[in-house]
Formats: structure tokens, sequence, C-alpha cells
């Protein structure tokens, strides 16, 4: 397909600068609407008369092929949850009057996802039909031989009647598309990036070789986005060896399920989300299935599924929501955090201290609780399957919590840490150092301990450093 001619345009500085109404081919800049690590992006009107409005992505280096390749897999896809090409074409100019290309797609109006769970405060079926409505854009993406390769909040707007586009395919691929990065891993965002990847990372973190990303890379990232709509941070990577603080037990990664850290999550979601960060690829299933299972899922739940997520920040932790001083985890504003950053930060310190450090190689016989062997399990099944660990929270039978509540032992865990304990939101109990999962009641699921009617995690001493010269 050839290209529109160049427009010059000698009187802007820099792509991320021109003004409003300048005109690159056919189209006329209204004003900048956001600016990423790739492209600068404006509001642009068709000139002639037409109606149609486009958001134009100007690239701010010149040459990027990044654009060639993203205008390329747009056009393959037909949907409408994926905003469509309307053109593309070259500005010439900046400092030496290079070409920058740039690309139009449909204008959408919508907000980014997780802005719109802060402000909405949605209930578990309207984050399942967002979810079904993306798993929808990412179906018609893998039907056309592409990847996405960046899923995440950031990349997902949400319109005033709920629904939701898959933007900016910028690091995505297709099927006989030419690698343009160099490296193990192709651009990305980390805290989405699936267990097969990261685990790529570090057994290629010296001599190279790329990771050959799939479909079920980008389930695994909606399923990192679900999770972090629903409880205000995001899941603990899938694994980390870059830094060997990995908990294992069982062969799976010791995250708490959603509806651990916010019980007004409905047991349906909760499962499923699960079932998207699974650590087997076979296991989190296809687009296609999710599609078709969500939707399914948002029709048919229970009244759990209608109640706003928002009630998780008042009601359940806010005693520990006001003594929370950590930065380091993200924090809602407006009344959608799921629980407090300090609970969060308690609950997930044990995922990355709460066992030995794990040899170099010890990953690579990690299956996902055998389920890695068996094949693939059909999502609708695996829901079913899992349906009644997750009720914990939602009124199960008195069998089935006792099932999933440990005792609190009378003596430290092994490498568990001991007093004093610090920082406040550790707690002492049996000489022994730990985190209170906000205001949670029993049960706590499989790897919480019960005490005094609410739920704790251990805290980990972390390992001692080695002073010694040995190599």
């Amino acid at each position: 397909m050839s290209s529109p001619p160049r427009q010059p345009c000698p009187e802007a500085a820099s792509p991320d600068a021109l003004v409003p109404g300048t005109v690159l081919g056919p189209w006329r800049l209204s004003g900048q609407v956001g600016r990423g690590t790739y492209g600068a992006v404006y509001r642009a009107e068709r000139e002639g008369g037409g109606a149609a409005k486009g958001a134009l992505k100007l690239a701010l280096h010149p040459r990027d092929e990044r654009f060639e390749r993203e205008a390329d897999l747009l056009s393959r896809i037909r949907h409408p949850r994926v905003p469509r090409l309307l053109g593309r074409g070259e500005w010439v100019g900046g400092p030496w009057n290079m070409p920058y290309p740039y690309l139009v797609m449909e204008w959408v109006e919508g907000m980014p996802l997780y802005d719109w769970a802060r402000l909405r405060s949605p209930t578990s079926r309207q984050v399942l039909q967002i979810l079904a409505q993306l798993a929808q854009a990412l179906e018609a993406t893998h039907r056309a031989k592409g990847l996405h390769r960046d899923v995440k909040g950031d990349n997902v707007l949400v319109g005033p009647k709920g629904e939701a586009w898959l933007m900016d395919f910028g690091c995505g691929t297709y099927v006989g598309a030419r690698p343009l990065t160099e490296g193990p891993l192709a651009p990305g965002t980390r805290l989405y990036r699936s267990p097969q990847a990261l685990r790529h990372l570090w057994t290629h973190r010296k001599r190279g070789g790329a990771y050959s990303a799939s479909a079920e890379d980008d389930v695994y990232a909606l399923g990192v986005m679900a999770y972090r709509v629903v409880t205000g941070t995001h899941p603990p990577p899938g694994t980390d060896l870059e830094a060997k603080q990995v908990r294992r037990q069982g062969g799976r990664a010791g995250r708490p399920p959603a509806h651990v850290l916010n019980r007004w999550v409905s047991p349906e979601l909760s499962a499923l989300i699960e079932r998207m960060l699974a650590d087997g690829p076979s296991q989190r299933g296809d687009a296609s299935e999710w599609a078709e299972v969500l939707e399914r899922v948002a029709a048919r739940a229970g009244a759990a599924a209608d109640l706003p997520l928002e009630g998780a920040v008042e009601r359940v932790a806010p005693e520990v929501h006001a003594a929370a001083r950590s930065r380091d985890v993200p924090r809602w504003r407006g009344g959608a955090l799921a629980v407090p950053a300090g609970v969060v930060a308690g609950a997930y310190l044990v995922i990355a201290l709460s066992a030995p450090y794990i040899p170099d190689e010890s990953w690579m016989a990690l299956p996902d609780a055998g389920l890695e062997e068996q094949g693939r399990i059909g999502l609708a099944d695996a829901a079913a399957e899992t349906s009644s660990l997750f009720m914990i929270g939602h009124g199960t039978a008195e069998a089935s919590r006792s099932a999933v509540t440990l005792d609190m032992p009378k003596g430290p865990l092994k490498g568990q840490k001991r007093p004093p304990c610090r920082p406040r939101w550790e707690v002492e109990v049996n000489k022994a150092c730990w985190s209170q999962v906000g205001t949670v009641s029993p049960p706590c699921g499989a790897e919480g301990y019960e005490w005094k009617g609410f739920c704790y995690m251990p805290v980990i001493a972390p390992e001692r450093p080695n002073t010694s010269d040995g190599r």
C-alpha cells in the first residue's frame, strides 16, 4: 500500500509540539490529547468537510518502523472493540527535517479502564461484561494471526455505556512481521508478562534468544488487568527469577485470589481470574473461549455479582487503611480501592520471602499443580470445578469453610520473621511476626491463618547476606 505524500511542516520544531490547525495529509489537527514513549496522539478531523474524526498518532522518532507494523496489524483486524485504521502517512519536520510516520485511528470516547473502575465503582457483573468485550477484541486479533503483547488498563478505554475498546497496538505483531527489536523480550510491560516470558528472560539473560510470544500471553495479561481492577493492585509476577524471591508451594505461586483481598468480588469472577493467571499456558484457554464464558457468566452470575466493589474500602479494612504508609503499592483514590496499600504490602510480602530462595534452575520442574500434563481443560468446566474454593467469604457451607482455614501455629514457621516486628502493620503472635489481611474474616484461603476471628499471613525473615569471599 502506497503512503500519502509527505507533508512538510517547517514551523513545528518537534512531532510532539504540533499546533492546532496543522495539516498532515488529509487530516487537520485540533489539539494534542496524549503522549507515550513512541508517539504523540492528536485529535484530528478530515479535511474537505468530511465528518470523520480520528486519533492521529505521530511517531516521536524518525522512520520508526513500529508504526508501519502497527498499521499493518490494525488493517487486518475487523472488530467493533478495536478502533478502525483510517489512514497513515508521514510528517516531515523536526530539527533535521526528517520523516516521522503517523497513523490515524477511529476516534472513540472513553476513559482509561483503571480510572473508570476508580470513579464508577463497578460491580463484578460489569467487570465481567468489560472483560468479555476485551476477550472478543483479542479473539479478533488472534484470528488475524496477530498478538497485542501489551494488554493493560492503560490500553483500554471504557465508554459511558460500558462499551470497551482495546487500544494501542504499538507493541503488537503478526505472523510474518519482521522483528524490530533485539533481546530476549519484545517491548511490553513487565507486570503483565507471563511466567513463561519471565522464565525465558532469566535463562537467556546472558546468551540472548528471543521469546516467542503466544495468544496465551495476551490472556495472562488480561487476567493481570482484571486482578488489578478488582483488587487495586497487580498480582505478584508469575515468576521473578531475577530476584529469586518467588514463593512456591506445590508447584503454584503464592498469590492471594482476588476475593481474599476484596471480599466483594463475586466467586465466579474470582475463579475466572485465577484461571487466566494459571501458570501453564494451555490451562488459560484461548480468547474465543473466554469471550463465550465471560458473557455467559456475566448473564448467569448470582446476586453477589451486583455488589459494588467500592464497599471494600469502607467495610473491609477502614482502620488499616488509616494506618497505611506504603508508597510502593498503587493506591486508588476516590472510593474504588479494594484493599489499602499497607494491607496489600503485608499480604504480598510473603510471596517474595516465605520460602528459602530457589536455585537457579529449580523453576524448570514447576508445573501448574499437575494440570499442565492433563491437557487443556474447558473454561466452563474449570470455573465449575473451582467454584467451591472461591465461594469462601460468600456464604459457603461450614464444611467448605473449615477446609480452607488454618489455625494459628503455636510457634514460628520455618524461616518466619521473629520479633521485633516492624513496620507497624506487622503483628506479633506466638513469638512470630504476622501480617493481618485487612479485617477479612475466616475462611482465609489455602495459605492464610486464623487468629481471633481474622486472617493473617506470615512475614518471612529476609535471607542473610553471604559475607564470605567464596565464588
